[in-house]
């Protein structure tokens, strides 16, 4: 978390290089090296911003940055955020975007009575994001977010249709290599190969099963390097119909699918994912998903903000629109005519009460989104308990190498638990498969061990927690008694960051 001293003051005055001015209403939301603003239009005090800030970044986080606007600005669809201008200012890098009131999927989920969508909501909401996902794909060259789940999918106060927000990880695709310059995820929602071999447009099909998977069920699915690495060799990837009875077995397989491990072994497309995925919902089964999934209205309408795009919003009729407004008074999700299932007919689903939508996440190095967010008063600044220890996540990816034998191979660790200073979890690499145990220290250091076959000596490892997650560190081979036993080396671990 950046230090509060050098978050801008609400009502600071932010000029563009083309002149434009913005002054700073609130603070949405910060991270790593970074925030992201509420900001007003000085010359037309109704237009309301959100400016995404990157503080005096380096060369890779600057590219990475400005990559992220310029490839937003040249996307319209509706479902994804408009980007209006990136633009630099006193070691500072900005990103001029729309200012979004809404809950993530995550939020709404986590608000339901058993944490989960019924099936006909699920596909409801997320029909737009399905058809920008296709919309990103046919793009030359493709574009794959990399970062799907579900907090980064915000339903809009003003709007029925949900939108798909942080492409912070997001990368232009050529055919003829795999993109695997910046290859984090988001644990659970992650595919293997952004762990390591690069990803494709397929690694977006994973991280859309995914996301499914946790919104019918309500639980969160294994990380994709836990089940690679599972010895007996049964995949521990639970079917979302043994995890909810209420989720159709067809469905279940289908998730199954598009989250295999193999890249080949998933759907070639986002399109036919969602052609299987909605067999017996007809309303659904069209070329394009967003055939309506709301029984609504098209309305062509403007965009928020200056912008000359439109996006198509939804309008309920009258009846409807006083069924939602109750809904929102009460702040529960329903699902609007379920009934219509019997016809045919996919239920609809409800608009709910909203609050500021937090920032667009992912600045830089930022590891969490907030949920909601709100106007921060000048005078009250945000508070947050800092851990006594640093978290460490699940589970990790990277590779090792033996400098006396000039053997390297991948590293992995596993089923991480952490108890404070103590860790513990499985540990793979070096042709070696055993467990682990050591401890993480208040200022990032760890250490652990893993002890060899029949307990003819360990593996020591020592290590330093990076900015940003990643552990790099060094080993060596000791022997019955402790002492070094000659076999030594380096190692790398990468943390798989959330968006």
């Amino acid at each position: 978390m950046i230090e509060e001293r050098m978050t801008l003051a609400v009502g600071t005055t932010i000029r563009d290089p083309s002149g434009e001015r913005y002054l700073i209403e609130g603070l949405l939301g910060t991270g790593g090296f970074g925030a992201v603003y509420l900001v007003r239009d000085r010359r037309v005090k109704d237009n309301l911003f959100a400016l995404k800030e990157v503080i005096d970044p380096n060369k890779r986080d600057r590219e990475r940055f400005v990559f992220e606007g310029e490839l937003l600005k040249r996307l319209n669809h509706r479902a994804l955020p408009c980007v209006y201008n990136v633009f630099e200012q006193d070691k500072r890098v900005y990103m001029l975007m729309d200012y979004v009131e809404g809950k993530n999927l995550e939020t709404l989920r986590q608000e339901q009575p058993e944490r989960r969508f019924p099936l006909s909501v699920a596909l409801a909401l997320m029909a737009p994001i399905v058809d920008a996902l296709i919309y990103l794909h046919q793009q030359n060259p493709p574009i794959v977010h990399r970062d799907l789940k579900p907090a980064n999918i915000i339903v809009p106060e003003n709007a029925e249709e949900a939108m798909l927000v942080d492409f912070g990880l997001a990368k232009e695709y050529v055919s003829d290599k795999t993109t695997s310059v910046i290859r984090h995820g988001s644990p659970g929602y992650a595919a293997l190969e952004q762990y390591g071999s690069g990803t494709t447009p397929r690694t977006d099909i994973y991280g859309l099963g995914a996301t499914f998977y946790t919104l019918l069920t309500g639980t969160v699915p294994i990380d994709a390097v836990s089940r690679a690495t599972e010895r007996k060799g049964i995949d521990p990837l639970t079917p979302a119909s043994v995890v909810t009875p209420d989720v159709p077995t067809t469905i279940a397989k289908t998730l199954r699918r598009a989250m295999s491990m193999s890249l080949d072994d998933r759907f070639s497309s986002v399109e036919e994912f969602w052609q299987e995925l909605t067999v017996g919902f007809p309303i659904l089964q069209t070329t394009s998903p967003r055939i309506p999934a709301f029984h609504a209205t098209e309305l062509m309408v403007p965009t928020r903000g200056t912008s000359t795009r439109q996006r198509g919003v939804r309008t309920a009729s009258s009846q409807n629109r006083q069924e939602v407004a109750l809904w929102k008074r009460r702040g529960v999700l329903l699902p609007m005519l379920f009934a219509l299932l019997l016809i045919g007919l996919i239920g609809t689903a409800s608009l709910w009460y909203t609050q500021i939508y937090h920032r667009h996440g992912n600045i830089a190095h930022s590891t969490a989104t907030p949920a909601t967010t709100t106007v921060v008063s000048p005078t009250v600044k945000p508070t947050q308990k800092v851990p006594i220890y640093p978290i460490i996540a699940s589970s990790y990816a990277g590779s090792i190498q033996d400098l006396m034998t000039l053997t390297k191979t991948g590293m992995y660790l596993t089923n991480i638990q952490q108890n404070q200073g103590n860790i513990q979890g499985n540990f793979q690499g070096l042709d070696i498969v055993g467990p682990f145990k050591g401890t993480v220290t208040r200022d990032g250091n760890l250490q652990f061990k893993v002890t060899l076959w029949q307990g003819d000596g360990t593996l020591s490892f020592e290590g330093k927690i990076k900015v940003g997650g990643d552990i790099t560190g060094y080993f060596k081979l000791l022997d019955q008694h402790g002492n070094p036993g000659g076999e030594y080396g380096d190692y790398y671990l990468n943390y798989p960051r959330n968006g």
